[in-house]
């Protein structure tokens, strides 16, 4: 259908064009050139750290952190269950084995207790995880970290779906040791696939660095001091990263109009719930998501959502919760907030170039195909 309605669409209204051609024409399309530099420097600015490595992917950078950390067998790493599947998967990656753990019932992203009373004498990590872009409590995390004498465990922070959020002024990305940053195609700063690392930790950043190049010496060229990985950003990748950038604030404002105008559309009904965002955050939403009450089941909310799809509009479940996948072991009822929340959850249209027209539409299907099910 032409006027399909997609889940969330990129939006190029800048230079991107431009800074791709010039990529091409100066003949620097893979992992050296002049763009990638230019946007390591620009995310670190707008996360307000010291040290921003850009990667591949998402994935790929929370691997390559942890493995710089030092994680590995014998590690515990204690994660939110409700996440996309990548932040466990990394920890595994490492040999290390994740600990999931429940989120908060109002905000959906980390429940810091819960996480603080599963640390054991074999954790070396916990991750957050800016769930839909509300940020996850760090302060708290830390603060109760230090209550149990643990400085041996390290805060981390998936930011993949949270750039631009701030809590107290501070931006996503700069709430932890480190933090990650996806740039798949769907979130609000693209670079078609990408991901960063950032840090105030300069002597980290340094070995992040090293270990993504291969572990190459850098100054004894094919010279391997120790394994490394090739998890490096092409310039062709970063010349789109340094274009999203420039426009970085009207893509926020853009995500923030268009969440706040779902919000208006479905405050008379009582059984839609939006996440809680704390009071000292401005969150800026990765995707329009909400947690529909009125929904009996999780085939009431997906039959919902294949008749969404008939009238034209993409629109998505929340994440499955990792614990219940057969690889990580768990089963139903571990962790019931998790489960309940994830069974009911709906995403829907949010990309930054969305019309109030479509908002609406969309938001009205939404009112109409939920009755139809329920």
């Amino acid at each position: 259908m032409s006027d399909r309605i997609p889940v969330c669409a990129p939006v190029f209204s800048g230079k991107e064009r431009a800074y791709l051609l010039e990529a091409i024409d100066t003949g620097w399309i893979s992992s050296a050139g002049p763009f990638i530099a230019r946007f390591e420097t620009a995310l670190a600015g707008v996360c307000k750290v010291r040290h921003a490595e850009a990667c591949a992917n998402g994935t790929v950078a929370l691997h390559l952190l942890l493995h710089a950390l030092g994680v590995g067998p014998g590690h515990e790493v204690i994660v939110p269950s409700e996440t996309f599947v990548a932040t466990a998967n990394a920890v595994r990656y490492t040999g290390a084995t994740p600990v999931f753990c429940e989120v908060d019932e109002r905000s959906w992203v980390i429940d810091p207790a819960d996480a603080l009373g599963r640390v054991t004498a074999k954790t070396r990590a916990i991750i957050g995880v800016d769930l839909f872009g509300v940020l996850a409590d760090y302060d708290a995390l830390r603060a109760g970290l230090a209550t149990l004498k643990r400085d041996d465990v390290v805060l981390l922070e998936d930011a993949a779906e949270a750039i631009g959020s701030t809590s107290r002024g501070r931006p996503a990305g700069s709430l932890a040791h480190a933090g990650v940053f996806s740039f798949f195609g769907n979130k609000t700063v693209t670079t078609g696939e990408g991901g960063a690392i950032t840090t105030d930790d300069v002597a980290l950043g340094a070995r992040m660095k090293f270990l993504k190049n291969h572990g190459m010496d850098p100054k004894r060229r094919y010279h391997h001091p120790e394994m490394g990985f090739n998890y490096r950003m092409t310039n062709l990748q970063a010349a789109v990263g340094c274009a999203q950038l420039e426009e970085i604030e009207a893509l926020c404002a853009r995500k923030r109009h268009g969440h706040a105008r779902y919000r208006a559309h479905f405050a008379d009904v009582a059984e839609i719930r939006f996440a809680e965002v704390p009071a000292d955050q401005s969150a800026v939403p990765w995707l329009n998501a909400f947690v529909d009450e009125g929904l009996a089941s999780e085939q009431a909310r997906d039959a919902a959502l294949a008749r969404l799809s008939e009238r034209g509009i993409e629109a998505r479940p929340f994440f499955e919760p990792n614990h219940l996948f057969p690889y990580f072991g768990g089963k139903l009822g571990d962790l019931p907030r998790s489960e309940r929340i994830a069974v009911r959850g709906v995403c829907l249209p949010s990309g930054a170039g969305l019309t109030d027209a479509e908002i609406d539409r969309a938001a009205d299907a939404w009112l109409a195909v939920r009755k139809e099910v329920r």
